[in-house]
């Protein structure tokens, strides 16, 4: 005998349209362990168009973890904590193994990520075979770019990856390429469209870029790719939509007092995007001041300004003392002087929320902390001397889950 469940079961299997309905609701984990219910549901949930539907409804800047990157080496890090005695997952990852076509393209290099898409490089011996992939590792799918001609006086100085689903369902892939005065401008830009399928050298020409630009690790924000001048002066950025070059002032800095080392972190989380200053001093207190751009570029807001002694009662493990060795007397290491020794790998923001944590790296852990409540959560432990300092945020990836057809 069919009961009514197994009726209204029936019924909404046969329904299409109802289904669909259903599904768009469902997280990505789920939307992906579905697809074994039935070869209905795989062909259903494999169809670009309700993928595309799956990631606009379901889009979400906020970051469910990093790739910590330094090749070849690629390590997952979790920042999703389901309960407060589970530990997110930390280690290598063998996620991009579908992108390694052919037993010899074992050289893979990730060049960027945005809104869950990778732009990926994959070298071949004997070195001249050179593919470039976007990939999303959630439905492990890649396609390959059309060929770029390697050409001697245009050497690639770095591409990345423009993509927002409420923006289009499309990608936009930018290759900065050096010209050798005098025979142009100093740098051209070309852009490959998915919607096209092909590239096309933007309109230039674009020159006089401030010396120290970084461009690995461009970040694609409010339609445009910002890159960082690890030296202080302005920085600039790509808007991709009106394909201009701009400008990009940089904060100054908050103390007279000369720093002894300074470095920067900038990375999109939730939908903003961050600017960490670290300025180490001689004589004064260190600190950490955190920033985030305004939308229409007007200025940078100051969002905390940490004391890095201020942490020291959540992260102990931070603080160094000069010249000091384990058999010396905590008052002893203080007269030498002290000193910090961390790196900042991300900043997370969770979309629509007003709160967020630094991801650090000290030694022999990795740890979140909250600059609101001095607080910070234990992420990894090593449990050994290897340093892990040694990531810098050129070297992380932000990943999101994302459904998104390519």
């Amino acid at each position: 005998m069919i009961t009514n469940t197994q009726k209204s079961a029936e019924e909404i299997a046969s329904n299409e349209d109802l289904l669909i309905l259903i599904l768009l609701h469902l997280p990505v984990k789920s939307l992906l362990r579905f697809k074994c219910v039935s070869k209905q549901w795989l062909n259903l949930i494999s169809i670009p168009f309700f993928s595309q539907k799956h990631s606009l409804k379901n889009h979400t800047s906020s970051t469910s973890g990093l790739f910590l990157y330094l090749c070849p080496s690629i390590t997952y890090l979790s920042l999703e904590i389901q309960n407060s005695d589970s530990m997110p997952s930390f280690g290598p990852v063998s996620i991009f193994d579908f992108l390694k076509i052919t037993p010899y393209a074992t050289n893979l290099t990730i060049l960027s990520s945005c809104n869950g898409l990778f732009l990926c490089l994959l070298v071949s011996p004997p070195w001249n075979d050179v593919i470039y992939f976007v990939s999303n590792p959630t439905t492990k799918k890649s396609t390959p770019l059309p060929l770029l001609k390697m050409l001697a006086k245009k050497p690639i100085v770095n591409m990345d990856l423009a993509f927002d689903p409420r923006e289009s369902p499309h990608y936009k892939v930018i290759c900065i390429r050096h010209l050798n005065p005098p025979d142009g401008p100093e740098f051209e830009i070309q852009i490959f469209s998915s919607e096209t399928g092909s590239w096309r050298i933007c309109q230039g020409p674009f020159l006089n870029i401030s010396r120290g630009i970084r461009f690995r690790g461009g970040i694609y924000w409010n339609k445009g790719i910002h890159y960082l001048n690890s030296w202080g002066g302005n920085s600039f950025y790509f808007n991709v939509e009106e394909e201009s070059l701009r400008t990009l002032p940089m904060p100054p800095m908050q103390s007279e007092v000369h720093t002894m080392k300074r470095s920067w972190y900038m990375g999109q989380s939730g939908g903003h995007l961050h600017l960490v200053d670290i300025q180490t001093n001689i004589t004064r207190a260190s600190c950490i001041d955190v920033y985030e751009l305004l939308r229409d570029y007007s200025g940078w807001s100051v969002r905390y300004r940490v004391d890095l002694s201020a942490m020291e009662s959540a992260l102990p493990d931070m603080v160094q003392y000069f010249g000091s060795d384990s058999s010396m007397e905590e008052s002893e290491r203080i007269r030498l002087g002290k000193y910090y020794t961390f790196s900042v790998l991300s900043v997370v923001q969770k979309e629509g929320e007003n709160i967020f944590e630094l991801v650090l790296s000290i030694p022999k852990k990795i740890v979140t902390y909250n600059p609101r409540e001095n607080a910070s959560k234990l992420l990894v432990c090593f449990g050994d001397e290897r340093d892990r300092v040694a990531y810098e945020w050129q070297n992380i990836i932000h990943y999101t889950e994302t459904v998104s057809p390519i």
